[in-house]
């Protein structure tokens, strides 16, 4: 099961979920975490021992030069892993969202009105620009409100206040996802990347097909 290959937090984590679907969706999310992460070191998943930062920013204990950030929203989950700081977030955009609301509230100005304009996907969009900069970074999402991120390419560097926590620069690229969904991932430094992506499947003992043997990325 994949349960097992967590660790007692974890599972104490996922215990917590009780809204239907989500303990399920915590124990494959992380798992898969564990499984990629072990492919990447040559270990087994369950010997992995993460450590969380001050405001949960996750590593490899003793492989601290292995980045990575999970996020998941709905029925998805996004993993990023990179060989510098990286952070990656994912939104379901909700029908009941008050995004005039919430961009006034923590949005500069421009933003604002990109929200007015485009309603509640492109509050999801900057939000989770926003937010793949505060996860790269290790700190609180307070702390990226302010960051401007209202630029129009797919990818591009931002920078926030001069000093702070959140200074940068940070390289944001979107991501294209499943419809209703906006996403976002995060690497420090100005240098552009490229987004190599592959989907993580659970593979139960009864599924056949060729070339499917486990739980793996393809």
């Amino acid at each position: 099961m994949l349960e097992e290959l967590l660790d007692p937090d974890e599972r104490a984590r996922a215990d917590r979920g009780r809204l239907p679907g989500m303990r399920r969706r915590f124990v494959l999310a992380h798992a898969a975490v564990r499984i990629v992460l072990g492919e990447r070191l040559g270990r087994p998943p369950d010997g992995l021992r993460l450590v969380r930062g001050r405001w949960g920013k996750p590593s490899v204990a003793d492989a601290p030069w292995l980045h990575f950030s999970l996020s998941h929203s709905g029925d998805l989950a996004l993993l990023a892993v990179a060989p510098r700081p990286v952070g990656v977030d994912v939104e379901l955009v909700r029908p009941g969202l008050d995004a005039d609301r919430l961009a006034r509230r923590f949005f500069p100005h421009r933003e604002r009105e990109l929200v007015a304009s485009g309603g509640r996907p492109a509050f999801a969009r900057l939000w989770t620009r926003k937010e793949a900069c505060v996860k790269a970074a290790g700190g609180r999402l307070t702390e990226g409100m302010a960051l401007p991120v209202a630029h129009a390419a797919a990818q591009a560097t931002v920078r926030g206040p001069a000093g702070g926590p959140l200074t940068g620069p940070w390289r944001v690229a979107d991501l294209s996802l499943p419809e209703g969904y906006a996403g976002s991932v995060a690497l420090l430094g100005d240098g552009p990347f490229a987004v190599s992506s592959a989907v993580w499947c659970p593979v139960t003992p009864e599924t056949t097909g060729p070339g499917i043997r486990r739980p793996g990325v393809k």
